[in-house]
């Protein structure tokens, strides 16, 4: 800033130019005193503008300081046409504030012209009052609130949100700390609300959000065995073969469940799964639903998949309730395995067909029968009806159990019916549950938003106090129900969609 002495003038002069480009937005501006003082000074704007934004921003930030200063009448000069055919009091601040009616009503005794407004006027002025050109109300949380116009309310807001004394707090109670400390305007709780939904560290280090974002979609499978859903188990710990992961499949129908330890997760191994416990085993299946690791999307099992015409569906990522048939039945596999092996955790291959036999022979809560019975039409004999002599280990005739077995078969269509219906009825109580905690998060295209950082990208430096949410990205595309393709500048698209229980929106 300079101070120069110039030529006597005889009022106040303002001279204003505001510029911007791509490394960003200026201005100049130079306040002559009535003495014949000049005052020169450069703005630097640390947000996007365009050139007559920037003159705006200079002339509001001089026409304070010349208020300040006292100058009571001011001439301007700028070079911006839409600026100049502005009232130059609508940018100052107050002719069109909310302050003006009430201070003019008080001080000078002006009403409005309609009596209606007028009376409203009147009854409203009661609990405000004039105190050295300032307006102020008599509040009840302080005894004098000093009335705030539009133009500082903004600055306010965000010093006792984010200023060295802020505590980044809500909108609710941003509000209520700006009421104490003594400011007021009519909006200010709409206000508060709006700075800080669009903090940007309050949206980066937000908790994560635990209502789902859509209603449940229940996947029914058609007949026995068509439709598949696959998963993995991992980390396990190191077994007497070196096998660390666990490959998991499950018919949708009858609740079958195959799985295999494995050494290393490849996509030759997926493949060798799927045609030994799945095509060999049981039939050609109508649909496989697996997540998007490249065990599962690459060349090889997408050949597998086009070659028996098999339709292949991948999960939203890191979204369980796209496959969450299998996710259950992983749960259940390692709760069995942790109660079996207690502290022998490196045995647990060798447990793994006990914790499947033990799966396949209890009733599903889901279907009212047991995956054994939905598969072959008939009860397994387990362990302990042999050790025990149950009934039908003890009266067991050759013949008349070949007959009943025949029975069993025949019965078998309708007892998938019925378990089909009972699903049916299960997937709708489950739903009305889900649904129940809802909150519906939809995006559409162009919109930004932030994503959920996930465990393994978090930043390990910042530790406890690293952000929960990072980005903005924009939406691009939509993939399917709940499941959007994101961009974020610089990166380009994220090669994979990700679900809506994953983002949020971002407020600029």
């Amino acid at each position: 800033m300079m101070v120069e002495q110039n030529k006597k003038v005889f009022k106040w002069q303002l001279r204003v130019d505001g510029s911007s480009n791509t490394h960003g937005s200026r201005a100049g501006v130079v306040v002559s005193t009535p003495e014949g003082d000049s005052v020169k000074c450069a703005l630097c704007f640390d947000f996007k503008a365009t050139n007559n934004q920037a003159e705006y921003e200079a002339l509001i930030a001089r026409l304070k300081v010349c208020t300040v200063l006292g100058a009571d009448e001011v001439e301007i000069f700028i070079d911006s046409q839409v600026v100049v055919n502005q009232e130059v009091g609508a940018v100052f601040g107050e002719r069109d504030s909310w302050i003006t009616p009430i201070k003019e009503y008080l001080v000078n005794d002006v009403l409005p012209s309609d009596p209606l407004e007028a009376k409203r006027l009147k009854y409203r002025a009661t609990r405000y009052s004039v105190l050295n050109g300032e307006l102020y109300k008599r509040g009840y949380s302080r005894a004098l609130q000093k009335c705030i116009g539009p133009e500082e309310a903004e600055g306010i807001l965000r010093n006792i949100h984010s200023g060295n004394c802020g505590n980044h707090a809500g909108g609710v109670s941003l509000a209520h700390k700006t009421l104490r400390q003594g400011f007021y305007w009519p909006t200010l709780f709409a206000d508060a609300k709006r700075v800080a939904a669009r903090c940007e560290a309050c949206q980066k280090i937000a908790n994560n959000i635990r209502q789902p974002p859509e209603l449940l979609q229940s996947i029914t499978s058609p007949w026995p065995f068509a439709m598949w859903g696959i998963d993995l188990i991992d980390p396990m710990p190191t077994a007497a073969r070196g096998a660390k992961h666990a490959i998991v499949a499950v018919d949708y129908f009858t609740k079958w469940v195959e799985a295999e330890p494995l050494v290393h997760i490849t996509e030759s191994n997926t493949i060798s799964f799927v045609k030994k416990n799945i095509l060999y085993r049981f039939r050609i299946p109508n649909t496989i639903i697996t997540d998007n690791g490249t065990q599962f999307d690459g060349k090889k099992f997408r050949e597998l998949c086009d070659k028996y015409g098999i339709n292949n569906y991948y999960a939203s990522p890191a979204h369980p309730q796209t496959n969450g048939q299998t996710e259950v039945v992983n749960k259940i596999i390692k709760h069995n395995l942790k109660a079996k092996l207690v502290a022998k955790k490196g045995s647990w291959a060798d447990k793994l067909p006990q914790v499947l036999w033990a799966y396949r022979t209890t009733e599903r809560g889901s279907t009212g029968e047991t995956p054994y019975s939905m598969a072959y039409g008939a009860e397994a004999v387990i362990p302990v009806e042999t050790s025990f002599s149950s009934p039908r280990v003890q009266l067991f005739q050759l013949k008349l159990n070949i007959d009943m077995l025949k029975c069993g078969l025949d019965e078998l269509e309708e007892r998938r019916e019925c378990a089909q219906i009972i699903n049916t009825a299960y997937q709708q109580k489950v739903a009305r549950y889900y649904n129940s905690h809802v909150r519906e998060r939809r995006f559409t295209l162009g919109d930004l938003v932030l994503k959920r950082v996930n465990p393994g990208t978090r930043d390990e430096v910042a530790g406890s106090l690293a952000d929960k949410w990072e980005g903005p990205y924009q939406i691009t595309g939509i993939a399917g129900h709940g499941a959007y393709r994101i961009t974020r500048e610089g990166l380009g698209e994220l090669p994979r969609p990700c679900n809506a229980q994953y983002l949020k929106i971002y407020y600029l």
